[in-house]
């Protein structure tokens, strides 16, 4: 970290302080410098704007420094235990910070010998002095407890609101003979509000919800004001608003749900943001007194994704929208008015606020571009004056990136697919080889910010495709539902549109495209090497899903037969019953793949396990197929070590340079196990 590295005055915040970076003729920078973690992934600044916390890595692990702004030498370091991974920073107080972290943990089962659950945690320090203290989770109660988040902090009241699922003993229920019980209802689990003592960790039911709440809406003193509930058995989606001491229903619907973002500034209505009615989402106001709900914001044509409450009152302030190029739309004019001021501070770049002082003079920015990394600003408003507190990726800061466009592209049905297209630095645009990752998720899209994988990829050579095929979020409804149940069908028909609209326009070299992609862009690579051989020349899965019903019956075991993850997935892949699974798995289609295939894979990944790439590798054997199988000890699904991260990059790279070279072998080596 290059703490306040440089202050910059600035009269009415409207003067230019960026310069162009020097472009170096020398080789691109290592992998470690795109592979390792930024110099600080997380940070946020106190309440009163005085202080900031980050976190860094470090040989021994992960540890959390805060600063006093305007002051170099740290204010507190806080070691964490090795085997977190630390997820979220945030401010309870002036006086306490808050640290999310996770670590990943086997337990034996029933039905399975041991399983791998990545537990997550929510420590809080007084930055003055004192150890972390564990909070809601060391109650004497903690094996009737899960999944517990904090919703508020109290600082007057030296408390934090904290939802948590607890078991009810007296709620559990259990069917003998007869099909009459509700499995959810009569599990015991309920979601639960808890008061928790900030300074002991202690913590107090407060307000109990039912089997089937989804989310709560709290008020600033931390007290309910809204809870969501779901029925995936029969896709009823409801709002129950807090009416004296009775549960109001507010709002429902069978055509999909509404995110509890915050309030109207009257207080008298929920914000939030649902697709009711349109193709496209937009931020609707429910009365908290049952009256009819009403759109308070929408876009022609693009997707209203999240709403932006303030933190300390719980207000909405502010939306954000989709599309290719997504942006921020403040509702409140003094925020409008900042953010015009930020923007002429940092031209030709964009612009988010993250965080502002509970008096809105201090503001932490992040300033970024497709081809420029992330850097972090501390914007103080009264002073006119804008003091940088760290570059993301230090190593980066004088590179020349790949320039990056947004296209879009007829599918084979006609359908516009949006896309990104980054082509290497001083190359051209014709006959280059190409690499296609299609996101993971699939129910996410890629960001039109910087991207450390792409940008790797473009500084050694490739243009890179990153297709927001259907199924896509932030495109609309019907572009996102379209790719349901569609996995290696319509989805994957996007992406191999994609790739033949590129050699058809002569930028892509057609001996010279392999597809690469993680989780769901994993299987998409699998995938297309499996049904589209002709079309690659390799393909790279990391932490991807080869064999579907058997991805089924795993999220089945392990999260239950009644969970919401498990009807997710039945409705977005379909049963593993279903024959359809069986013909889409690249596993029992490996006899089909000619193109060398490089597998990577997380050992301790607890959201698609290992053994899926174990099985695509006894395919691929069994096949005779060239294949590749690095496994990463200790590291999860979202390569969330920068080691792991840059030995990825560093296989990724030897793999390339052998298969798109134009005179490179048609197989690597041997097929072998690396861990």
């Amino acid at each position: 970290m290059r703490h306040i590295r440089h202050s910059i005055s600035c009269a009415a915040l409207s003067c230019v302080i960026l310069t162009p970076f020097a472009v170096r003729a020398a080789a691109p920078p290592s992998a470690e410098a795109f592979g390792r973690t930024p110099a600080f992934s997380l940070i946020a600044m106190s309440p009163n704007g005085r202080s900031i916390a980050i976190d860094q890595q470090t040989s021994g692990g992960s540890r959390v420094v805060v600063f006093d702004v305007g002051d170099a030498k740290p204010r507190r370091i806080i070691d964490t235990d090795p085997s977190d991974k630390l997820r979220a920073l945030a401010w309870a107080s002036d006086e306490y910070l808050l640290i999310e972290a996770s670590a990943a943990v086997q337990l034996a089962a029933e039905t399975i010998a041991r399983t791998t659950w990545e537990f997550w945690r929510t420590l809080a320090v007084r930055v003055d002095g004192g150890s972390p203290r564990l909070m809601l989770m060391n109650d004497p109660q903690r094996p009737g407890l899960t999944g517990a988040r904090v919703l508020a902090s109290v600082p007057e009241q030296g408390s934090l609101t904290m939802s948590a699922w607890a078991f009810a003993a007296t709620k559990y229920k259990r069917a003998i003979g007869t099909n009459l019980a509700d499995p959810r209802r009569d599990s015991g689990w309920v979601s639960t509000l808890f008061k928790v003592d900030i300074n002991t960790g202690k913590g107090k039911a407060a307000t109990r919800g039912t089997p089937y709440t989804l989310a709560w809406l709290v008020n600033p003193q931390g007290e309910a004001i809204a809870r969501s509930e779901w029925r995936a058995d029969t896709g009823q989606f409801a709002v129950l608003a807090k009416n004296g001491m009775r549960w109001l229903r507010v709002f429902e619907s069978d055509r999909g749900g509404l995110s509890l973002s915050g309030t109207t500034a009257d207080g008298k209505a929920i914000v939030g943001i649902s697709n009711q009615n349109s193709d496209y989402s937009k931020a609707w106001a429910v009365p908290i007194d049952g009256s009819e709900p009403s759109v308070i914001f929408e876009l022609a044509g693009r997707d209203v994704t999240d709403a932006i409450s303030d933190p300390y009152s719980g207000v909405v302030v502010g939306f954000r929208s989709g599309g290719a190029q997504p942006s921020q739309h403040w509702i409140e004019p003094a925020r409008a008015e900042q953010q015009e001021a930020l923007e002429k501070m940092f031209p030709a770049r964009d612009v988010f606020v993250m965080q502002r002082s509970i008096d809105g003079k201090r503001v932490l920015t992040r300033v970024e571009s497709p081809n420029h990394p992330p850097i972090y600003y501390l914007v103080d408003f009264e002073r006119s004056q804008a003091e940088t507190v760290g570059d993301a990726y230090p190593g980066l800061a004088e590179t020349r990136m790949g320039e990056v466009r947004v296209i879009d592209y007829a599918a084979r049905d006609g359908t516009r697919v949006p896309a990104y297209l980054t082509l290497p630095p001083g190359a051209g645009e014709k006959d280059l080889p190409l690499i296609v990752m299609p996101h993971g998720g699939p129910e996410a899209r890629d960001e039109f910010g910087f991207d450390w994988w792409s940008q790797f990829l473009a500084t050694r050579g490739y243009a890179i495709l990153r297709p927001q095929f259907r199924g896509s979020t932030g495109f609309g409804q019907a572009h996102r539902l379209a790719g349901y149940r569609q996995w290696g069908g319509r989805m994957q028909d996007d992406v191999t549109d994609g790739v033949r609209f590129l050699i058809k326009e002569g930028i892509a070299d057609p001996a010279r495209v392999c597809i690469l992609g993680a989780s769901y862009g994993g299987y998409s690579a699998l995938a297309g090497a499996a049904f589209t051989p002709d079309l690659y020349a390799c393909a790279i899965s990391v932490n991807g899903v080869s064999d579907l019903p058997a991805m089924i019956s795993h999220t089945s075991s392990r999260s239950g037969e009644q969970s919401d993850v498990l009807a997710y997935w039945n409705e977005h892949i379909g049963p593993a019953t279903d024959p359809r699974l069986a013909s889409a798995s690249p596993a029992r289609s490996a006899q089909s793949i000619e193109a060398p295939v490089l597998l990577v894979h997380g050992v301790d990944d607890t959201v698609v396990p290992v053994s899926q790439s174990e099985t695509m590798a006894r395919a691929l054997d069994e096949a005779g197929k060239a294949y590749a199988f690095v496994k990463l000890p200790g590291e999860d699904h979202w390569l969330s070590r920068g080691s792991t991260r840059t030995r990825v990059l560093q296989e990724i790279e030897a793999f390339l340079s052998t298969q798109l070279a134009r005179e490179s072998a048609s197989a690597p080596e041997d097929a072998h196990d690396t861990d």
